[in-house]
């Protein structure tokens, strides 16, 4: 038997009355309180350019996804990946900060100490990633997590329909909308252009480019979405001097 929060937060998805509204803050919040961690999000996509947050709470949430987008490793990504959960009790065991070393440091910046990852699928099909995290470390109980699966289904339905039956929800951003947020057709955008700009300035394929752009983001220690940004404002120009 689901939470009561749960229950009222799968009510809200089930009906549609979240569809429209593209962060769902209030199912959020009370799936949140339900599985006992600080904040949860949700985004369309997979593969290397990370996924477009579409539901959720939370500007941690937000940050942690770019930290994640920008290094290109972490929990959620490797849930996507493996198409299992990763469930991180503890973020600095050491374990967990030798399957993921720049993640781990990142993340130190942030209140989180466990993360909770559940890929999102339909059959065979990859749709995105559910994401929760705590400041606190812990496990998920049984109950929160037969909660958190079955959350998952439910999001992936709502992601669904909001990424490709109905466009406009997500497009529909509100003045209260959080950072990076965004719709699927736009989010991380600039960060493909910068990687071809730095293709054809270093003369080597996009996969390459990428990791150079992650590379550049990670040791100034900025999102890689800000380096982007300054590559297609021709602040920064990489050659293989620089780079």
């Amino acid at each position: 038997m689901p939470d009561i929060r749960m229950s009222a937060a799968l009510a809200l998805l089930g009906n549609g009355k979240e569809r429209g509204h593209a962060t769902g803050r209030h199912s959020a919040a009370l799936a949140a309180a339900a599985l006992g961690v600080d904040g949860i999000c949700a985004g369309v996509g997979t593969g290397p350019q990370g996924a477009v947050l579409a539901w959720g709470t939370g500007t941690v949430a937000v940050a942690v996804e770019g930290l994640e987008f920008t290094l290109g490793q972490g929990p959620s990504r490797d849930a996507v990946i493996a198409r299992v959960p990763v469930l991180v009790p503890d973020i600095d065991l050491p374990d967990q900060t030798a399957r993921w070393p720049a993640f781990a440091y990142g993340v130190t910046g942030f209140p989180v100490r466990a993360v909770f990852a559940f890929p999102l699928h339909i059959g065979a099909i990859s749709v995105g990633v559910l994401t929760a995290h705590r400041a606190a470390p812990g496990s998920l109980t049984d109950a929160q997590l037969a909660d958190a699966l079955t959350l998952a289904d439910a999001v992936t339905v709502l992601l669904v329909h909001q990424a490709y039956g109905e466009p406009d929800a997500i497009a529909s951003q509100g003045p209260d909308s959080e950072p990076g947020w965004e719709q699927p057709s736009t989010y991380h955008a600039q960060v493909h252009q910068a990687t071809g700009m730095i293709s054809m300035q270093l003369g080597v394929s996009l996969a390459e480019a990428l990791v150079r752009l992650r590379a550049r983001a990670y040791t100034e220690g900025r999102l890689i979405n800000e380096v982007a940004t300054d590559v297609l404002g021709r602040r920064l120009h990489f050659t293989a001097q620089n780079d």
